[in-house]
């Protein structure tokens, strides 16, 4: 039950309007068969008896509002009192239900985005240690039953409140009785106690296992073109294999478990019944329509109990994904850019420098004293070899990480001072690996800001693509196939550029942006950076000496130390 506690004081907390609406109208249901509860003994008395007594209800209020005005209390009038109760218990549990139904998709999507939006904001740093399969495991499938726990959840209680209604109409008829009953539910949850074990077990199982088959099919899927052409898919599709039936034999224990559960409640519940028709005929002294009404507490008390194991168990396996999910969201949001400046961004950037800049990863020393400059309107190239230092350059550039030692100086100032958004929003960046989307070649320069088709074409042609894409049966609105694969590598490398410059930025970094061209294309690629200099700083990082010879400065980084200028 610790678990339970912590569970539901989460979404007491985080979801606080929410969490107490639900309470508040199973509550309310609760009342409402509790009303129809009592009218029960009557109905009994009447059909068994042939008279009722209501005696045992206490005077004004309640008793008075219903029977008070010249009701008749016979068959019809009780009978249409209990319906009345029951009807609105039924509207009152539909109308938290439904609720319940819109919270849970509220939830989903709340956790949904906040993990997304911690995942957008993380430092770099953080995506090193973290795979992009447990990023889509988290968002797809973690959500969805972290939100399910939710509805387990306000089940449970509402079953809760269903056994205490019924267990109190019990200890109001015989004390003695009551306790006995008490005893075979307690020992009924400890029957049935490991299967909720196994439960939870098997949804720790099938958190852990799912992150692990989502990594491995990313990696696939990003791989599967030298995969293939070394005839090395099989040897994922084992490896596949081992985890998904991991998975099979995780998600077939919680089934069984559950079917376990419903299985064995039936004779459970008959064996309690015979007890409890044993306690009534030694301890008890009921009327028979006390005795019927007794009948119909038991039977909905060990339903209310069953129901309550039930939601328990569907809880614990959801549980897992609920505190991984939110241990991922923790993580993303405290590696957050912490960083500290808030100045604006000058509106014309005359100087960029690095002072006396080192910096390491771990243990690993990638910049050792570096100084280096770069001016306006002119092309810098950073040149050395992989594992240099020139792209960590480019990401202390970013701001994706901070200088162990030394400065980052724009026009004299620290970037550290500058607002970090507001920096990045006058940089234009194109990768190494270019990613493009699913999309149109419209979509992947605006990537959702709201620029004209003419400012479109402008940055298209000032990156050296307006030809190719003209000749386009659909222009712009081409698509491109998922990461850009109906285009070539130059157009691909084009339409980066053009995405990084639409905005008008003072920098644009280019890391290793020719390494995957030809020489013809990578000649008249770089004829294009050249152009662009008038508007912008360009800077490129390149392992590919003939660059330098497009560029105004140049820059040779050997073991993270500049080695000629």
């Amino acid at each position: 039950m610790n678990n339970f506690a912590r569970i539901f004081g989460f979404f007491l907390k985080t979801y606080r309007k929410e969490t107490i609406l639900v309470l508040m109208l199973v509550i309310l249901a609760g009342f409402a068969e509790a009303v129809g509860l009592a009218a029960f003994l009557p109905f009994f008395q009447i059909v068994l008896e042939g008279k009722a007594s209501l005696d045992y209800i206490p005077e004004g209020g309640f008793k008075d509002f219903v029977f008070g005005r010249g009701v008749p209390v016979n068959f019809a009038s009780v009978s249409v009192f209990i319906a009345a109760a029951i009807a609105l218990k039924a509207l009152i549990l539909w109308t938290a239900l439904r609720y319940v139904g819109v919270t849970v998709a509220y939830i989903s999507a709340d956790l949904r985005r906040r993990l997304m939006e911690g995942l957008l904001r993380a430092r770099w740093g953080f995506f090193i240690h973290h795979t992009l399969g447990s990023s889509l495991n988290a968002i797809i499938n973690e959500t969805f039953r972290s939100s399910m726990a939710f509805i387990s959840t306000t089940r449970f209680i509402a079953a809760l409140v269903q056994v205490l209604i019924y267990a109190t109409g019990a200890a109001l008829l015989s004390w003695k009785i009551f306790l006995g009953a008490l005893a075979i539910g307690l020992l009924l949850v400890f029957l049935l106690s490991t299967l909720v074990r196994v439960a939870r077990a098997a949804g720790q199982s099938q958190t852990h296992l799912a992150k692990k088959m989502l990594d491995h099919m990313a990696d696939m899927l990003q791989g599967i073109k030298p995969l293939r052409a070394m005839a090395l898919e099989n040897k994922f599709l084992d490896l596949l294999t081992i985890h998904s039936r991991g998975l099979e034999k995780s998600q077939s224990a919680q089934l069984i478990s559950g079917q376990s559960m419903r299985v064995f409640h039936e004779p459970l519940m008959v064996a309690t019944a015979i007890g409890g028709l044993y306690l009534v005929m030694t301890f008890g002294s009921l009327t028979s329509s006390e005795l019927a009404l007794m009948a119909v507490i038991f039977i909905r008390l060990l339903n209310g109990m069953n129901a309550a194991q039930n939601e328990y168990q569907r809880l614990v396996v959801q549980e897992s994904a609920l505190w991984s999910l939110l241990d991922v969201i923790d993580k993303t949001e405290a590696a957050g850019d912490d960083w500290p400046g808030q100045s604006v961004v000058p509106q014309k950037i005359q100087t960029i420098a690095l002072e006396n800049v080192s910096f390491s990863h771990g243990k690993s020393l990638i910049l050792n004293d570096v100084n280096l400059a770069f001016k306006p309107d002119s092309m810098t190239a950073l040149i050395g070899s992989s594992g240099s230092g020139k792209t960590t350059i480019l990401d202390l550039l970013c701001g994706f990480y901070v200088p162990d030692a030394g400065r980052i100086l724009i026009n004299e100032k620290g970037l550290d001072t500058l607002a970090l958004k507001d920096w990045r929003h006058n940089i234009g960046f194109v990768p190494q690996e270019v990613f493009l989307f699913n999309d149109t070649i419209l979509e992947n320069i605006l990537v959702g800001r709201d620029f004209d088709e003419k400012r479109v074409w402008e940055s298209l042609e000032a990156a050296g693509a307006k030809n190719f894409v003209e000749s386009l049966a659909d222009g712009i609105h081409a698509p491109v196939g998922e990461n850009g694969r109906m285009l070539s590598g130059g157009q691909r490398q084009r339409i980066a550029i053009a995405r990084a410059i639409i905005h008008k930025p003072q920098i644009l970094l280019l890391d290793e942006a020719t390494s995957a061209l030809d020489k013809d294309t990578e000649q008249v690629l770089m004829k294009t950076l050249q152009n662009l200099t008038k508007d912008m700083i360009v800077i490129f990082a390149s392992h590919n000496v003939a660059v330098q010879d497009y560029a105004d400065y140049v820059y040779r980084i050997e073991s993270g130390k500049i080695i000629e200028a």
